[in-house]
C-alpha cells in the first residue's frame, strides 16, 4: 500500500535514520531484487552529526560466495571480510536479528522518518526480505524522505545542467555517461549530486552501505540549504520524466 504523501518540517525531528542497501537479484526485475548489506546511519538535525551506525551483512547470502560474486559488488567482496574482523559497525547475522537490533535503535532514537537516495529502493528491497522471511519489518511505520526529491532544488538548476553537459562524456561502471541519461536528462543519482557538490567529476560511489549513506548526507544538508527553509516532502519519489530533455539526439 502506497504511503500517503504529507509534508512536514524536518527541524523538527531531532533524528533521522539515513539508509542504504546493496543488492542481489537483478536491477531490471525489482522483484528479484534483496538487499545482503543494509547500511544505517542514525542523523542528529541538531548537531549534524551521526550518532549511531550499523551494517547488516545478511548471513543467508552473505556467506554464499556464489550469491556474493555474482553482485555489483563482487570485487569487494573481500574488503567486507576484513571490516567484519576490524571494524564493529559490521554485523553478519540473520534477517531477524537484524529486524530486532533496527528496531531497537529506531525505538531507542524515536525516529519517524528513513532517508535515502531513491529510497523508494531501499524501502522495498527491504519490506520483500522481511517478507521473504517472515520477519516483521523495523522500517515499516517510517515516512519515507528521498533525497532525490529534495535535491530537485539542486538539479533542476541551470548551473547543474551545464555541468552534467560538460562531462557528459565521462562513463560510469556500465560505459555510459555518468552525467546525462540515455534520454538527454541530467543524472540525478547519489554520485552525479556529489561530483557536482564537491566539484570533483571523477568521484565514484563506494557501492558499499555505510560510505554511501556519507554522500547522501551531504546531499541532504546542501539541499536544506539551498531550500532556504526545512519543509520538505515526504513519501515522494521523483520519476526521471520530471527532468525536462538537456540534449538532443
Amino acid at each position: 500500500m502506497k504511503t500517503k504523501e504529507k509534508t512536514i518540517d524536518i527541524a523538527k525531528q531531532k533524528y533521522l535514520l539515513f539508509v542504504d542497501t546493496e543488492t542481489i537479484g537483478s536491477l531490471f526485475v525489482k522483484e528479484s531484487v534483496l538487499p545482503f548489506e543494509i547500511g544505517i546511519k542514525v542523523f542528529d538535525t541538531e548537531t549534524e552529526k551521526v550518532v549511531k551506525e550499523k551494517s547488516y551483512l545478511i548471513r543467508k547470502f552473505f556467506n554464499n560466495k556464489f550469491i556474493m560474486l555474482s553482485t555489483f559488488s563482487a570485487t569487494k567482496y573481500p574488503n567486507y571480510f576484513e571490516k567484519l574482523e576490524n571494524d564493529k559497525r559490521y554485523k553478519n547475522c540473520s534477517v531477524n536479528d537484524m529486524a530486532q537490533d533496527l528496531t531497537k535503535i529506531i525505538n531507542r532514537y524515536n525516529i519517524k522518518i528513513m532517508v535515502a537516495h531513491n529510497g523508494l529502493f531501499d524501502k522495498q528491497a527491504i519490506e520483500r526480505l522481511c517478507e521473504e522471511f517472515g520477519t516483521d519489518n523495523p522500517i515499516e511505520k517510517l515516512d519515507l524522505l528521498d533525497t532525490m526529491e529534495i535535491s530537485k532544488v539542486i538539479t533542476y538548476s541551470k548551473d547543474y545542467s551545464n555541468y552534467c553537459l560538460k562531462f557528459e562524456n565521462i562513463k560510469n561502471s556500465i560505459n555510459e555517461s555518468a552525467f546525462i541519461t540515455n534520454s538527454g536528462r541530467v543524472r540525478t543519482t547519489a554520485q552525479a549530486i556529489y561530483c557536482y557538490l564537491s566539484n570533483n567529476e571523477n568521484f565514484e560511489e563506494k557501492h558499499t552501505g555505510l560510505e554511501d549513506i556519507d554522500i547522501e548526507i551531504e546531499i541532504f544538508k546542501e539541499s536544506i540549504k539551498r531550500l532556504g527553509n526545512t519543509i520538505v516532502k515526504l513519501n515522494s519519489t521523483p520519476t526521471w520524466r520530471e527532468w525536462s530533455i538537456v540534449k538532443e539526439d
